[in-house]
């Protein structure tokens, strides 16, 4: 039998409460505030990448009648509020949330859900002293200034923490010596080719051309994109992009024939639902992935759970981001738990310099077993007071994923368990890649 999703939650103790007049008091509630693209054109990054976790783990929480702080239960409800993939829709629902936190309507804020997004809110909530627990986003632009960001926590794993340096290692042993970098014209695209003009040219691999894409609602026209690539001849092709480039990209690749020897496309390729947009001819493919349902048996149940029991499919499943995700839920639980309390009312408080400091000051046990936070500039544990932190990448069980008999693999080079001793390989890396072969599963 399989174990059972460990979410971690105190004895409920039993509560008499009375009846004032025919008016019974309001259930008392934990609320997660958050800004999320439902609509827009990230709107597919954000339904298939942090929404299942989020909506998935608060309803396994109330399936058990929520959190128990103090002797009082609390059922834990969302305030997703839609920024329309809009930064300054954003930036507006973030300041109304954050005054909400103030008024003690909500409780905690989750993150956006993308880099540029990120890189927006993390002043606003430094200055407010409000935790910013973020989910999609890298932060290699953001780091210099986590001194300053003093309560943004990053949780993804993202280019140079620490995709890329495992990439460009994979790639050199296999032999490849020149790349070729497609990018979206924003924070991620500019973030990623520098984290691979670095990573790539410490392993011997030169970028021999690159191609800015245009940022949405931009229409991107791949064919000179492909065009471009195949005349330089490069052994691998990068598409540092969002689904809006990297879709068809990815279409213009298969119909032109272009097949170099390695495709990395980041994100959109670590989605579920990437290889039946292109029936099945995606073997070969390599993006960025933490971990899948091979890398350990509370993954499996991870996985099951988002698939299966919540019946999101496997179009919903992201083998990027949701072992990131999930633990990120499993650290704030924790601080819930342990840092809230309860007020004369029965209501829900948190102190948010206290809830920082115990994201900074302690060791938790998630989904990836042991995992914490460090100081980006130092790597040093605990993470300095003053100073904005990220998930260590030594949590990481995985950073490299392929398409392989229509799933993602965890792949890595020779070694790769000395380097990062949490790292799970599900599957040897197939360089060159594979055809662009159409295989529907049977």
């Amino acid at each position: 039998m399989k174990r059972i999703l460990f979410i971690s939650l105190a004895v409920v103790l039993a509560l008499s409460v009375g009846l004032v007049g025919c008016t019974e008091p309001p259930e008392p509630t934990i609320v997660i505030g958050a800004s999320r693209p439902l609509t827009g054109w990230m709107a597919v990054i954000g339904d298939g990448a942090f929404r299942p976790i989020y909506e998935t783990y608060v309803a396994e929480l109330n399936k058990v009648g929520g959190i128990s702080v103090g002797g009082t239960k609390f059922e834990v409800e969302l305030d997703i509020r839609d920024d329309k993939s809009d930064v300054d829709e954003m930036v507006s629902n973030t300041e109304d949330l954050i005054d909400d936190i103030a008024d003690g309507k909500v409780h905690f804020l989750f993150g956006p859900g993308s880099t540029a997004f990120l890189e927006a809110q993390a002043p606003i909530c430094s200055e407010a002293h409000v935790v910013q627990m973020t989910a999609e986003g890298g932060a290699t632009t953001l780091i210099p200034e986590l001194d300053e960001y003093d309560y943004s926590f990053i949780n993804l794993s993202f280019s140079d923490w620490y995709q890329l340096p495992i990439l460009a290692k994979m790639l050199a042993d296999e032999g490849a010596t020149t790349a070729y970098v497609a990018w979206i014209n924003d924070a991620h695209g500019l973030e990623y080719l520098g984290a691979a003009a670095e990573s790539f040219g410490a392993e011997g691999i030169s970028i021999v051309g690159n191609y800015s894409l245009v940022a949405p609602p931009g229409v991107v026209d791949p064919a000179p994109v492909i065009l471009a690539a195949n005349a330089t001849g490069a052994d691998v092709f990068c598409c540092f992009a969002y689904p809006d480039q990297n879709m068809p990209v990815t279409g213009a690749a298969i119909g032109m024939a272009y097949n170099p020897n390695a495709f990395v496309m980041g994100p959109t390729a670590n989605f579920g639902w990437y290889a039946p947009a292109f029936d099945w001819a995606v073997n070969g493919v390599t993006c960025f992935a933490t971990a899948n349902e091979k890398t350990s048996d509370e993954m499996e149940d991870l996985y099951d759970l988002i698939e299966i029991e919540y019946e999101y499919g496997f179009g919903f499943l992201d083998w990027w981001g949701f072992p990131c995700y999930w633990a990120a839920m499993e650290m704030w639980q924790k601080c819930a738990e342990e840092v809230g309390s309860v007020d004369g009312d029965g209501n829900y408080v948190i102190d948010q310099d206290d809830y920082r400091d115990y994201l900074c000051d302690n060791k938790f046990t998630t989904v990836f077993g042991e995992t914490w936070y460090v100081d980006g500039h130092d790597l040093t544990w605990p993470v300095p007071d003053g100073t904005g932190a990220l998930m260590n990448y030594e949590c990481h069980t995985g950073e490299i994923g392929q398409w392989q008999d229509n799933t993602v693999e965890i792949v890595g080079y020779d070694g790769i368990e000395g380097d990062f001793p949490n790292y799970v390989v599900t599957a040897n890396f197939t360089y060159p890649k594979a055809a662009w072969v159409e295989t529907p599963p049977e």
